[in-house]
């Protein structure tokens, strides 16, 4: 009687538990990732059971964001070979016609050469895109951090952006509640290519007759909130907590017809959080998009002390 309850013990409280692990590491070897190990004990066959589970679930994990990164890699393959088929195949048309003949006056040659040149930059401009976010998202581009006059800054910006707006027939308008002497700590070069990328996009869904964007700068205690705001298009409320993803087009055919790689926002996330701030979105279909960001105040006995401990 001794030895059969023994000898059921030690099915149960190890055989037991071990056939479950080896069915599951033969699970695992075929490629099955949900197939669950638990153990009722708390003896080492159950922290056997408990480590295994846990290693299963962190290579499921593991695969499958490796899945959905190789996903997110085909749809990029597939939108830029898009969005350079379209450039490539005019440049190759109006090449065409050019060694043809068809463009027989002065002016047609001009216009073919024009059409040509822009087609041309609008490649160059998504290869350069394409690098630069390859160089961000692996934490590679050098950030030159200084101390910035936020209004000055600005100002600056909105004088290289009017004459675009005019011709564009935009009414650019530029609201600052912030104190003329705030400065923030900034890269202003990258700083400049988060506004132009939101800027850009606004540009391109605007579908009223007369385009209107407007620049907010807020102060908000420690940090200074930008607000851009445009009265076009808008975005879908479901597509609206994803437009900071890489690659992600919340209109793949309507993306493809205004061009771009969907990596403008992305990248502009990652500038922004790179400087100790954030980057939201609110919008209303029909009605516009307004896209929100903050950057940190210079605090000059905070940044004296970080010099201090720098140096000591």
């Amino acid at each position: 009687f001794t030895a059969v309850i023994l000898t059921i013990w030690i099915y149960r409280s190890i055989l037991s538990p071990l056939n479950r692990l080896r069915k599951g590491m033969n699970r695992i070897k075929e490629g099955d990732l949900d197939y669950s190990v638990v153990s009722d004990t708390d003896d080492e066959i159950g922290q056997l059971c408990e480590d295994f589970e846990e290693m299963r679930l962190r290579l499921k994990e593991l695969i499958n964001s490796r899945l959905a990164y190789e996903e997110e890699i085909r749809e990029l393959i597939s939108n830029i070979s898009h969005d350079l088929k379209t450039p490539l195949t005019a440049i190759k048309g109006y090449a065409e016609g050019l060694i043809d003949g068809v463009a027989d006056t002065e002016q047609k040659q001009e216009k073919y050469l024009k059409t040509i040149m822009t087609k041309a930059n609008d490649i160059s401009i998504l290869v350069d895109e394409l690098s630069f976010y390859a160089r961000i998202d692996c934490n590679t581009v050098p950030y030159s951090f200084k101390e910035i006059n936020l209004s000055d800054y600005f100002n600056d910006c909105i004088e290289e952006l009017n004459f675009d707006f005019e011709i564009k027939n935009i009414e650019l308008i530029f609201e600052n509640e912030t104190d003329p002497d705030t400065r923030v700590i900034a890269d202003a070069e990258q700083l400049k290519r988060v506004i132009n990328n939101i800027i850009g996009n606004s540009i391109k869904y605007i579908d009223k007759k007369k385009g209107r964007i407007r620049i907010h700068l807020q102060d908000i205690g420690s940090f200074v909130q930008i607000e851009i705001e445009d009265n076009g298009i808008g975005i879908h409320e479901s597509d609206l907590p994803y437009i900071f993803d890489r690659f992600y087009r919340a209109d793949a055919s309507r993306n493809s017809r205004k061009g771009g790689s969907g990596l403008g926002l992305a990248i502009s996330k990652k500038i922004i959080e790179d400087h100790s701030g954030r980057i939201w979105a609110e919008s209303e279909p029909g009605k516009g998009t307004k896209i929100y960001f903050t950057l940190k105040k210079y605090e000059k006995d905070r940044q004296l002390q970080i010099n201090q401990s720098g140096n000591a």
